[in-house]
């Protein structure tokens, strides 16, 4: 293979730059390994997919890894422990099925403890192969210097373990950006766009709710494709869904006109979803989920009333989608009768 780039570092500067003969080089340096990869997976998982599909999202997984990483980490590598420490990264996040607790609840370490909101998280997975569970849904979480609780809920198009391989890569793409200082929802969802355009197969895309929630209860929220969220005040609300849109990343640059700005007080719940939640409960009955979710007037919480509407809709309809959901809490600031924040 003649080599345009003499070293690994040159070809990832040059991946960097959106070089398209640098995107020509890695396929022809992992193209095969990567097949040979991924027909051991089909085989151990007893995959139904087709393998040039999966080798093809594995080169974008690839690649997607390389242009989050400091080109300079590739310097004292030469080209065969290059093409390794590649491989292995992309082995590791191609064989780590989820888990689907029997109880479909769980606390997620994605998402950093807030001393001012309480996540709670579901998680249900598409598809199943043996013991093991996949999905293209992905939560991440981090917490700002001023105490902003950052959240995003991102879907990619399809699911199963298709989408499973393209979303494994987002946890680097969230720590790269992230990494960037960004201001606003808005402003990282851009950021994570401009990395991922042209680095995603045709015809693929990820949806995301970016939510920034201050110490002071304003929650600033930006969409990537179609958004919705529920809104309930206090605990005997009745529910308000709110929708929003805006450009799916990979596909239309979001921008700051889509982004929306609420306040929550204390007590008030907030429900983030991927659209297998809402289809789910569409398809089992086609009304707004706003009208099956009236106040119940005991202050139930709003992720198990969500949850158990799921649950009976699940036993009447299979599953069709990567399901997950995650409720946010403004916290109550007094603790028995003071003004310390829980912990």
């Amino acid at each position: 293979m003649a080599r345009r780039y003499s070293t690994p570092r040159h070809l990832v500067e040059a991946l960097q730059r959106r070089d398209d003969d640098a995107r020509v080089q890695l396929r022809e340096l992992l193209k095969a390994p990567l097949s040979r990869l991924m027909d051991d997976l089909r085989s151990r998982f007893r995959l139904d997919h087709g393998g040039e599909t999966l080798t093809r999202n594995a080169l974008h997984v690839a690649e997607t890894y390389l242009r989050t990483r400091p080109d300079a980490s590739f310097s004292p590598l030469d080209w065969p422990a290059f093409r390794a420490s590649v491989l292995l990264h992309v082995a590791k996040l191609a064989s780590q099925p989820h888990s689907r607790p029997s109880s479909n609840l769980r606390t997620s370490a994605a998402l950093p403890p807030s001393p001012c909101y309480e996540s709670r998280i579901l998680f249900l997975p598409y598809e199943r192969v043996g013991d093991a569970w996949f999905g293209g849904d992905w939560i991440g979480g981090r917490e700002s210097a001023d105490g902003s609780l950052w959240v995003l809920l991102a879907d990619i198009t399809g699911h199963g373990y298709h989408a499973y391989l393209l979303a494994s890569a987002l946890p680097d793409v969230w720590r790269r950006c992230w990494d960037a200082h960004p201001t606003t929802p808005v402003e990282l969802l851009a950021t994570m766009h401009d990395l991922l355009s042209d680095c995603l197969p045709d015809g693929v895309y990820a949806e995301c709710t970016l939510v920034c929630l201050r110490p002071e209860g304003e929650v600033v929220v930006a969409p990537a494709g179609g958004s919705r969220l529920l809104l309930v005040r206090g605990r005997f609300g009745r529910p308000t869904l709110l929708k929003l849109r805006g450009g799916w990343l990979g596909l239309i640059r979001p921008c700051a006109d889509d982004q929306r700005t609420w306040t929550l007080q204390e007590g008030d719940q907030l429900v983030l979803a991927t659209d297998g939640l809402f289809d789910q409960l569409h398809e089992d009955r086609p009304v707004e989920i706003v009208e099956t979710l009236p106040p119940d007037g005991k202050g139930t919480d709003l992720f198990e009333r969500v949850n158990e509407l799921l649950q009976q809709a699940l036993k009447r309809t299979t599953q069709k989608d990567d399901i997950t959901m995650v409720r946010i809490l403004r916290r109550d600031r007094t603790v028995n009768g003071n003004n310390d924040v829980p912990v």
